[in-house]
């Protein structure tokens, strides 16, 4: 069984190849059940605060999605906003496609609420790594 902490120690060893940095731009969870919003919530934690502002200026977005939880009882759903939690923009010092994309989700998505995949805006349409 592999866990957070095995997945958090390999990324940190890869970190010089790939530095990378996101910043969440919507909780749509607090939007469904209310709490303290994770908007602004920046990471990985070596980020800089320069890599930060790149994220906020020039990132790519992004969503990250669970097993339809967050949606569990809402009538009236859009379609293709079913099971988003979380919504950002990233900044990659390599090409987009790269491990780094998967980042935001092993840093924060997947050990704060459990989702399961993240997708990338490209054109008109979100399409999942």
């Amino acid at each position: 069984m592999v866990s957070m902490a095995m997945i958090a120690a390999e990324r940190a060893a890869q970190w010089d190849d790939s530095p990378y940095a996101w910043v969440l731009t919507r909780d749509r969870a607090h939007e469904l059940r209310g709490g303290e919003s994770e908007v602004g919530t920046t990471g990985p934690s070596k980020a800089t605060d320069e890599m930060i502002e790149r994220a906020r200026t020039e990132g790519r977005p992004w969503r990250m999605l669970d097993e339809g939880d967050v949606d569990a009882g809402r009538i009236g759903v859009k379609p293709g906003e079913r099971g988003v939690v979380y919504e950002g923009l990233i900044w990659t010092a390599g090409e987009p496609g790269g491990e780094e994309d998967f980042g935001p989700l092993y840093d924060f998505g997947t050990p704060n609420y459990g989702c399961v995949e993240i997708q990338y805006r490209e054109g008109d349409r979100w399409v999942s790594l």
